[in-house]
């Protein structure tokens, strides 16, 4: 990214709290007309899950849930077990990270002071972020606004723009080319995430590993060549099926074969 490209979007984050969380465009994305979301608790729960229950590792996984999961949902669905069969010494972390938390616009500022301080306080090393649908575009945009914090990224299903915009990076030959007006609005929160991907094109501009992955039937993916001068061919998942469990399941298997997670 051109230099006055990089100083107009680093002005534009650090204006007075932007509107990322507008919950009317998640859910429109995300929701698709479940019960009413649940109120924001302070602190936000979370339920850990370390290797050994006597010794923090030193590797941890933050993993956020669905829009319609808690994070039992993700404990019985086999995700910490598929960890511990490929990485035994990493823990993990399941925060219940709801669309509460997005419609209140507190997200990043509850996980960072309920899981992300707990965790270091802890003495993990290496931070991964990880999540499904809400929560992969949850670990997004954290990530985004966390630079240096996060090891590394695997998001599943996240949305990431609305059809009108994904049709305007199409247009321009894909991510890679595309270019939009800056400065961008205080409450263009999708471009500005799409700017941020973009910069993994840029060897100069640093970024945690990521590795994001849809179902070849998923509602929420964006048009396939989206990232693919952008991102490594390993670091793109995909798996037969829709928005559910069962390819979710399959690309969180390939992506912790393919992860370099800390032991």
């Amino acid at each position: 990214m051109p230099t006055n490209d990089i100083v107009a979007v680093s002005s534009l984050r650090h204006r007075a709290r932007r509107v990322l969380w507008i919950f009317t465009a998640v859910a429109a994305g995300l929701l698709g007309g479940c019960a009413l979301p649940r109120a924001a608790q302070v602190p936000m729960e979370a339920l850990w899950l370390p290797a050994s229950p006597n010794q923090p590792g030193r590797t941890l996984i933050v993993f956020l849930p669905g829009s319609q999961e808690v994070p039992q949902d993700i404990v019985r669905e086999g995700f910490v077990e598929q960890v511990r069969a490929r990485h035994p010494t990493v823990d993990v972390v399941v925060a219940d990270a709801h669309v509460g938390y997005f419609r209140n616009r507190s997200f990043e500022d509850r996980l960072r002071a309920d899981v992300m301080a707990t965790a270091r306080a802890r003495g993990y090393e290496s931070i991964w972020l990880a999540g499904i649908s809400l929560g992969g575009f949850g670990s997004l945009m954290y990530a985004r606004s966390a630079p240096g914090e996060i090891e590394g990224v695997i998001a599943l299903a996240p949305f990431i723009a609305s059809r009108d915009v994904l049709a305007e990076v199409a247009q321009a030959g894909g991510l890679a080319s595309w270019q939009p007006t800056l400065p961008l609005k205080a409450d263009d929160y999708q471009r500005d995430l799409l700017l941020w991907l973009k910069g993994y094109a840029d060897p100069a501009q640093v970024r945690p590993p990521l590795f994001i992955g849809y179902g070849t039937r998923d509602r929420l993916e964006p048009f396939p060549e989206l990232l693919d001068k952008v991102l490594p061919a390993e670091r793109l998942l995909s798996a037969p099926g829709g928005h559910d469990w069962s390819p979710w399941k399959a690309m969180w298997a390939d992506a912790l074969e393919r992860a370099p997670l800390k032991p």
